[in-house]
């Protein structure tokens, strides 16, 4: 009963239930009018007859049309206004039950492999593993804060930058280099396509924390034994780095959506796995912030996904303009 209700009251019907209520109304007064005009204007003529001597009908019905407009464009004000806000409640609800499974998953982790170092004796081969996979939590768990205080800054798109000439083949072997043991925990086979380019301008930071997280939800939306090709090529005056991977793959609509500010994919593939829906926002922010382009392609659910980041190759601009 109660979601029949909820049924009932959702924007959408609001909206047009107000629409026909107009609509009704406007007939019952137009059939009401028409009905009483003669005995208005006779009315009217008996107080003050000069005002038919000109044609004033042009006149009302602009003022009618016009007012009718008002009405019209502040219901679909408020329609919108609200259905913007349902989307926002609904994004915030399903950002703090995401950003509490991703805080609660690595702490449970480190938690279980302290007590377990405490309670029990372990060789020091053991205690060497529990510890790499204790730093990997931890540096989840750092990464998911940097994203949360990133994102909730004032103006994310004015991210403070400090611009370097990097080099990016040893850049980019660097960063997969510290992902190896999550790719071999799910048997992911690697490859690196990586073209000679002269350095870049980049904020070293920031820019890893691009890679990062487009790596990162390679290895969350990717199937065990599922290849990953990071190539880097020359494309006229941009570089494209390209994270390849072979896992769930996007719509098209979700291709364009996926860089929103708090937006996750939602079906049954997605539901159980990990993310906050703030990298890609961060990252798209980033790379904008370096003058460059990002997209996500796709040939559909289940075939993979491309997502290609296109750095200026001349950084000159923006080493001059951020004062570096």
């Amino acid at each position: 009963m109660m979601n029949k209700l909820r049924t009932l009251f959702h924007p959408i019907f609001v909206f047009v239930g107000v629409q026909i209520a107009w609509i009704i109304l406007m007939g019952l007064w137009i059939n009401w009018y028409i009905k009483n005009r003669r005995d208005f204007a006779e009315f009217a003529k008996s107080i003050k007859p000069e005002l038919f001597d000109a044609d004033l009908n042009w006149v009302i019905l602009l003022e009618g049309s016009f007012l009718m407009i008002i009405i019209l464009a502040g219901v679909l004000l408020i329609f919108v206004f609200w259905g913007k806000q349902a989307r926002l409640n609904r994004l915030q609800s399903n950002f703090v039950s995401s950003v509490s499974h991703e805080l609660k998953s690595p702490l449970a982790s480190i938690q279980l492999y302290l007590e377990t170092m405490k309670l029990q004796k372990v060789s020091p081969e053991e205690a060497q593993d529990f510890v790499e996979i204790m730093l990997t939590d931890t540096e989840r768990l750092a990464s998911l804060i940097d994203n949360i205080l990133e994102a909730s800054g004032a103006d994310p798109k004015g991210l403070k930058l400090h611009f370097q000439s990097v080099a990016l083949k040893p850049f980019v072997k660097e960063i997969i280099e510290g992902h190896q043991r999550r790719f071999a925990e799910k048997r992911i086979q690697v490859h690196l396509e990586i073209q000679d380019c002269p350095p870049l301008q980049l904020d070293k930071r920031a820019m890893k924390m691009v890679f990062n997280n487009l790596i990162g939800n390679a290895l969350r939306y990717s199937p065990e034994g599922s290849p990953f090709t990071v190539r880097v090529k020359e494309n006229g005056k941009f570089c494209d780095i390209d994270f390849i991977d072979a896992g769930i793959g996007l719509s098209h609509k979700d291709c364009k959506k996926v860089f929103g500010k708090f937006y996750r994919v939602q079906n049954k593939e997605t539901q159980n796995i990990e993310g906050a829906g703030l990298g890609l926002y961060l990252t798209r922010e980033i790379v904008k912030n370096h003058k460059g382009k990002i997209k996500a392609t796709s040939e559909g659910r289940g075939r993979g996904a491309i997502f290609t980041v296109s750095l200026p190759m001349n950084g000159a601009n923006l080493k001059s303009k951020n004062g570096v």
